[in-house]
């Protein structure tokens, strides 16, 4: 604990007269004016105020020639101690010059070992301690400080100042001890809580361990028994097959029995039958009619049959595998036959082979040209820049120049370069298919697995080029178009694109096919293509589907817009150059001269115009892969960046902080863009804080980087001009 703030001892005065050290008079005894510490309650005395000797000098505030080198001869117990030093003990000044050199010595002035002598004498009376700090030691070189203060009139003001600057540190820092003090009981407090917190579920998951143990040893009973019931119940599973194969035996023998007996019964009956008529007929026949003649004759042809179907048997297995010489002809002259026609395909083989060597070697040289002509020609083009060569790409691309000059017909040079680009990449993505595998794993139906990804076991892969991804994609904006017309709230993609799927396959393999192809083909193809990767993102939940929908109305009404121009001019479909800026400029009024200027040279250079009319209609056109011109990719570009810079001014107007609740983000709103309206901050906020504008009271506090991240993908514009 600090010790308490020692109250500052009134000036000493006798008669009226200001006191010094020089003036005192002989000591003794503790018999002047007494103080009391607030902190003890402790009272003391001190000696009366003339106990120095009068002046010793000659003049008040002068200083003796007593040498400096002269107190290396004596130490004074309050002499200052440098840094590092723990006591005066440890701490030893070594004089500047050597005894010997100064004689025996030379004795201090009078007032200096007055105030040395006083101070011991205050030190002793207080009973201060010899070493650390103490308040009552600080009262006793305060008194000191002051006399000689008192004394030195000259340099009383600095000292003066001084000493207000130590008490005003000191009264500062007392005054911080004082503020930390209950700081460091409610850190013990907090200390001593989370010990017992920290003990408390410490004892907590030591029961539900030892009740997890007490489960888990249950459960490996309840296994063991299990495992037994089930040893036995196999054991009498076997004993009950090796009693049904006796008794299966028992069946068969039983039945071949009956068999013989049926036998033995139907010759007993034809024997009786052969009797009763040779006893009706009354005479004697035929020897050949004897039955038991016939009878001998009759286990005689069995014994017969029975040698021959054994030699049968013998005979099939020993020439079951032989052939008859006849098939053994054809299928001889058949070989032959099949050996000649070898020969000479071996033959054709050894000269294609040599032809395909040749071909490679033309192959190479070939490639050689190339990179020769190539070459060439990038020297040409940084020094003349010539007119491409279109026609060349006939060779490369699949088809020939046919089709070629069919992909190309009536385009300008820079749709060329895109059509020319897309078959290579058509040609690097087959080259590619080997590497795809050939089935999908089903992701389950977890929560997390989208709702067109849900399916168990394997699915085929399509590999579905880029052209086919596309026509799917418009398909599927297209349907949802219909299908959200006239709704408050437009279906989610994610799940919509199951209805469509749904609805075009009825059963769920080719539903779940179609949506893995889907998915695999955004994948390989969003960073590549605007489009699919716009596509892309709304259907994983990244991107608002406000931006597509915003995209095709903003098209469409600047489409408009220089209609209504072209009808105003009277050009017929044919903007100028400066026209078409003008309309730009109109249209966008938030725009700079440079971003219009960067449209503008877009569409020249999409057109191939030349400086002369720009017909914008072809500026709004699109291929079956839905891809767009320049003009169309710039202005998308400049209103991501124009949205992205937007939210890089709200940042800067929300500051350092953390976490934000709605009227932080309205106020940074209105600081960015003083003209924006009510319903159009309430539609931005909704989108910051993922809740319907309607519900904005309801929104928590979100983390600042989460807000930023959902207006960086939604669809939030700047509406007046900034600050």
């Amino acid at each position: 604990m600090a010790a308490q703030r020692v109250a500052k001892l009134p000036p000493l005065a006798v008669g009226g007269s200001e006191m010094s050290p020089r003036a005192m008079k002989g000591y003794e005894g503790l018999t002047g004016p007494s103080y009391q510490l607030v902190s003890t309650g402790s009272k003391y005395s001190l000696p009366a105020p003339g106990v120095l000797q009068p002046y010793v000098d000659t003049r008040s505030g002068a200083l003796d020639a007593w040498p400096a080198h002269a107190a290396g001869q004596t130490t004074s117990s309050t002499a200052l101690i440098p840094h590092g030093a723990t006591s005066v003990k440890s701490y030893s000044r070594k004089p500047l010059v050597k005894e010997e050199d100064t004689g025996k010595g030379v004795p201090k002035p009078k007032f200096l070992d007055q105030l040395e002598n006083f101070l011991k004498k205050e030190l002793r009376a207080l009973g201060c301690p010899e070493s650390g700090p103490s308040e009552l030691r600080l009262q006793a070189h305060r008194e000191v400080f002051e006399y000689l203060i008192e004394d030195f009139k000259t340099y009383k003001p600095l000292l003066s100042s001084i000493k207000n600057e130590y008490e005003t540190m000191l009264a500062h820092l007392r005054q911080q001890i004082r503020d930390l003090e209950p700081l460091k009981s409610m850190l013990v407090t907090v200390s001593e809580q989370c010990d017992q917190k920290i003990l408390k579920i410490r004892e907590q998951e030591k029961q539900e361990m030892v009740d997890l143990r007490r489960e888990n040893t249950g459960l490996y009973r309840k296994i063991m028994g299990m495992s037994e019931q089930q040893q036995n119940l196999q054991a009498q599973v076997n004993k009950l097959r090796e009693e049904l194969s006796e008794q299966y035996l028992r069946y068969r023998d039983e039945c071949d029995a009956r068999k013989l007996l049926v036998s033995d019964i139907n010759d007993l009956r034809y024997q009786a039958e052969d009797l009763q008529k040779a006893a009706s007929a009354g005479s004697v026949g035929d020897p050949q009619d004897d039955p038991v003649m016939m009878r001998v004759a009759l286990k005689q042809a069995r014994v017969d049959l029975k040698k021959m179907s054994e030699e049968l048997i013998r005979m099939k297995a020993d020439y079951g595998d032989v052939v008859p010489r006849r098939d053994f002809e054809l299928l001889e002259a058949k070989h032959n036959a099949l050996l000649e026609t070898e020969g000479v395909l071996r033959d054709q083989f050894s000269k294609l082979q040599q032809e395909h060597d040749t071909l490679l070697e033309v192959h190479k040289q070939v490639i050689q040209q190339r990179d020769e002509f190539y070459t060439q020609s990038e020297t040409l083009r940084r020094s003349a820049t010539p007119r491409p060569d279109w026609d060349k790409c006939g060779d490369v691309v699949d088809g020939g120049a046919e089709r070629w000059a069919e992909l190309t017909k009536e385009i300008t040079s820079d749709q060329k370069m895109d059509v020319l680009l897309q078959e290579l990449q058509t040609m690097k993505d087959a080259a590619s298919d080997k590497d795809i595998p050939e089935f999908f794993e089903g992701r389950g139906f977890k929560p997390d697995v989208p709702a067109f990804l849900r399916y168990e076991g394997q699915v085929r892969n399509r590999k579905l080029a880029k052209r086919d991804l596309a026509i799917v994609i418009k398909d599927v904006w297209r349907e949802k178009a219909a299908h959200d017309a006239g709704k408050a709230k437009p279906t989610k993609l994610e799940n919509y694109l199951l209805m469509y799927l749904e609805k075009r396959f009825n059963l769920e393999p080719l539903v779940a096919e179609w949506g893995y192809n889907i998915h695999d083909a955004c994948t390989r193809f969003h960073q590549s293509e605007n489009s699919i990767g716009l596509f892309f993102s709304i259907l994983k939940g990244e991107t608002d589907e406000q931006i597509y929908h915003q995209q095709i109305d903003l098209l469409s009404r600047l489409l408009s817009h220089f209609a209504q121009k072209d009808v105003s001019l009277g050009t017929q479909g044919l903007l100028p150059k400066e026209e078409l800026s003008a309309a730009i400029a109109e249209f966008f009024p938030l725009k700079d001269p440079e971003s219009i200027q960067v449209l503008v040279q877009a569409a020249e250079d999409e057109l191939d115009t030349q400086g002369g009319p720009i017909p914008f209609k072809q500026l709004f056109t699109e291929d079956d892969e839905g891809r767009t011109g320049p003009f169309i990719n710039r202005l998308r570009n400049q209103t991501k960046s124009e949205r992205e810079a937007y939210v890089d001014d709200l940042q800067a107007a929300l500051g350092d902080v953390s976490d934000v609740v709605v009227e932080d983000v309205r106020k940074a709103f209105l600081t960015v863009d003083p003209e924006i309206d009510q319903p159009e901050i309430d539609m931005f906020l909704g989108r910051a804080f993922g809740v319907d504008k309607d519900k904005l009271e309801k929104a928590k506090s979100t983390h600042t980087t989460k807000v930023l991240q959902r207006l960086r993908t939604g669809n939030i514009r700047r509406v007046g001009k900034k600050p």
